[in-house]
């Protein structure tokens, strides 16, 4: 059975540093920690919100069951063929898991929360790395002595360890209403704790910030454009990792996906999950080497370490079939939005871009049209490096790049 990253320790009410178990704790002789290497102070949290969202109803929905007529929705979804029958509305109070880190010591960048959002098939653990260390533990880099930041990993409705029960993935988990969660969460975060309407209970942060950066990776990444869309004053700046305004539809159809609680049965139990298969993911590793890593190699070998890839897919999370169904709207910008914008895709990110190289570039730069109104748009494309970039070996690049360009903007 596979081991599971171990909690967040804390004691006393003094937030301690988080440590990741030995077993997942390997580092590549050529990626020692750097001097931005260090155990930043966290906390796990939970976030109580309420929302309301229009959701897409489908004409012929599929049997929760049957894996098949499951695919064949995916397959439409990809194509854009899938048929819609009106929609249907979605409320209720839901909780969401976090990591929250914080630095050591108090700088310029003290009032700044980056909000991390994970891609699909991913939760939280995502930005620390899986216990690899630098240059792939996003949250000890923010929050080093030498940038500061504060940092909230956040779970997605139903993923990670936000508990499924009472959720239909079909219906219940779209993107809208991640959006609206998205919206409520903010908006507590940055309501002063003297107001009467909020308390430690509703902002277990214990404190306000008013400068807030949504980080995002690929499904991550369409959640904060959403955002910035309808709430174009909630963020001050955007990072945007593994994305362009157009998806490479037939690459992404192309990997082997299949319902997670049939491929890991321990991370997803037939109890917990009621049998219902509509909860996808990437059935094997080379096929999520091939979607979300790097499937060309140089003559200097592989650009991600593949001790990594394996780990990152046993620790496999999933997307649900309402969030594929309800991604028609993918590349349609945020006109409103006055904020800086960094978009952060690699040259061989076959997910966003299609090959040659040089036409990524090309896509990223068009994909700046559609945030009219930024008061900054930048492109950071490292070469030789896929879907991933994040996790690959020019990880440290794109950490550098993105911190230069907050450190400029925010």
């Amino acid at each position: 059975m596979l081991a599971k990253l171990p909690p967040t320790l804390s004691l006393l009410g003094i937030l301690l540093p988080i440590f990741i178990a030995p077993t997942l704790g390997h580092i590549s002789a050529a990626h020692e920690p750097s001097h931005n290497s260090h155990n930043p102070l966290c906390v796990p949290l939970s976030f109580t919100l309420t929302a309301t969202a229009s959701h897409i109803s489908l004409a012929s929905p599929p049997d929760p069951s049957n894996e098949t007529e499951i695919l064949n929705i995916i397959n439409q979804s990809w194509d854009g063929t899938v048929v819609m029958n009106g929609t249907h509305t979605v409320n209720g109070t839901f909780t969401l898991k976090a990591l929250y880190c914080r630095p050591f010591h108090k700088s310029k960048n003290d009032g700044v929360l980056q909000i991390l959002l994970h891609g699909a098939t991913y939760n939280k653990t995502m930005w620390s790395g899986y216990g690899f260390g630098y240059p792939y533990d996003w949250q000890s880099y923010a929050t080093s002595p030498s940038q500061g930041y504060h940092t909230l990993a956040l779970d997605r409705l139903s993923h990670g360890e936000n508990d499924p029960h009472g959720l239909d993935p079909l219906t219940d988990v779209q993107t809208p209403l991640q959006t609206e969660l998205l919206h409520q969460l903010i908006s507590v975060i940055k309501t002063q704790p003297n107001n009467k309407t909020i308390s430690s209970m509703t902002n277990p942060l214990g404190r306000t910030f008013f400068k807030i950066v949504l980080v995002g990776h690929s499904l991550g990444s369409y959640l904060a454009v959403a955002l910035a869309r309808s709430y174009p004053l909630d963020a001050s700046a955007l990072i945007l990792t593994g994305y362009s305004s157009r998806q490479n539809s037939l690459h992404v159809r192309s990997a082997p996906w299949a319902p997670a609680p049939s491929v890991f049965p321990d991370q997803f139990p037939s109890n917990k999950y009621l049998h219902n298969l509509e909860y996808l993911t990437i059935a094997t590793l080379e096929g999520r080497e091939k979607g979300f890593y790097d499937n060309a190699t140089d003559a200097a070998g592989r650009s991600y370490d593949p001790k990594l890839a394996k780990t990152d897919y046993e620790h496999s999370d999933a997307v649900t079939l309402g969030e594929v169904v309800s991604l028609g709207d993918w590349g349609v910008g945020a006109e409103k939005f006055e904020g800086a914008v960094l978009v952060a895709t690699g040259q061989r990110d076959w997910v966003m871009c299609n090959p040659p190289e040089e036409d990524c570039v090309r896509r990223l730069w068009e994909t700046g049209k559609t945030f009219p109104r930024a008061k900054r748009y930048e492109i950071f494309s490292p070469r030789e490096t896929g879907h991933d970039l994040t996790l690959s070996y020019s990880a440290g690049e794109t950490l550098d790049r993105v911190h230069q360009f907050l450190g400029r903007e925010v």
